[in-house]
């Protein structure tokens, strides 16, 4: 398989699996990428205004790849998957390969959750509410002058 297609086949299969799982535990409860704090990475509070934010998650990948080259009609090469196959199928070819080891992460921010939804729009009451609360008390605050004598 060629190293490409296996990332983005690994990457997809991870974003799919997530949107399936927050669809299929949304009645239960489940929080499948629960929105997070900056203060708390692992603590989800259910309608908290600290709760607004999405993880960034770190896909780790460690693969052994092979650089070959073919001398059979075609002349592909390039870097693909390590894997072994065997069969017969007539054809005579030479084939050099190398086996290298490759490792490396890609930060991914996955599909976020009713929750994160929820949370926010509690941040933006909350908001609303503490800049009504100052605007009275600055209103109450400023004198009141009289211009008549």
């Amino acid at each position: 398989m060629d190293i490409k297609e296996f990332i983005k086949e690994a990457i997809g299969a991870i974003a799919e699996a997530t949107i399936e799982l927050q669809t299929e535990f949304e009645e239960t409860g489940t929080i499948i990428n629960p929105p997070v704090s900056v203060k708390e990475r692992d603590l989800y509070e259910e309608g908290g205004i600290g709760s607004t934010y999405r993880r960034v998650e770190v896909i780790e990948f460690d693969i052994a790849v092979t650089a070959s080259g073919e001398t059979a009609g075609g002349g592909k090469a390039g870097l693909r998957i390590l894997s072994v196959e065997a069969g017969i199928d007539g054809k005579h070819s030479q084939q050099s390969e190398e086996a290298s080891r490759v490792k490396f992460s890609v930060p991914v921010s996955l599909s976020p959750s009713g929750a994160e939804a929820t949370n926010r729009e509690a941040t933006e009451a909350h908001r609303n509410r503490v800049s009504e609360a100052r605007a009275k008390r600055r209103q109450a605050q400023t004198p009141r002058r009289s211009y008549w004598p």
